[in-house]
């Protein structure tokens, strides 16, 4: 074999490497992709769990709740808890919005996540009112998916 025959056979060698190298890199990127939206899901899920326990597992913060839901009279303490409770809940789904948006959420997991928060904007008369007050906290893109969910359910 001459040095020209072996130099094409290593090129040839060179360039299945590659070949074979981009097929495993891209395969990675898969795997990590998905590995990404397992861990997006299910932090998704974690956090409204937390939020649902809370609720569960306080009676006092439950009846505070209830009150802001049918806008009940409730004292300053109260109305602070509820006041940062909404926030947060408000904050969350701002943070699914954007999540969804950038297309960093499943759309079935955020096509059912916006019917449920519609669902509860239907029910939650405080927290409507809450976030009709404090609006101007969250981004133009979420008030506008809430308004619409807003108009939908409530």
């Amino acid at each position: 074999m001459n040095l020209e025959d072996a130099n094409k056979w290593l090129s040839v060698i060179a360039n299945l490497g590659v070949i074979i190298g981009i097929v495993f890199l891209a395969y990675e990127l898969q795997q990590n992709t998905l590995a990404t939206d397992l861990e997006i899901a299910s932090n998704f899920q974690s956090s409204f769990s937390e939020i649902e326990m809370l609720i569960a597992g306080d009676s006092e913060f439950s009846e505070i709740l209830m009150k802001g839901r049918n806008e009940l009279e409730m004292t300053d303490h109260e109305r602070f808890r509820l006041a940062v409770f909404y926030g947060n809940v408000l904050r969350h789904w701002q943070t699914v919005h954007y999540q969804h948006f950038t297309d960093g959420l499943d759309e079935d997991i955020w096509n059912g996540q916006r019917q449920y928060f519609a669902m509860v904007l239907s029910q939650d008369v405080g927290l409507v009112n809450y976030w009709r007050e404090t609006q101007n906290h969250y981004s133009p893109r979420f008030n506008a998916v809430m308004k619409v969910m807003v108009s939908e359910g409530y």
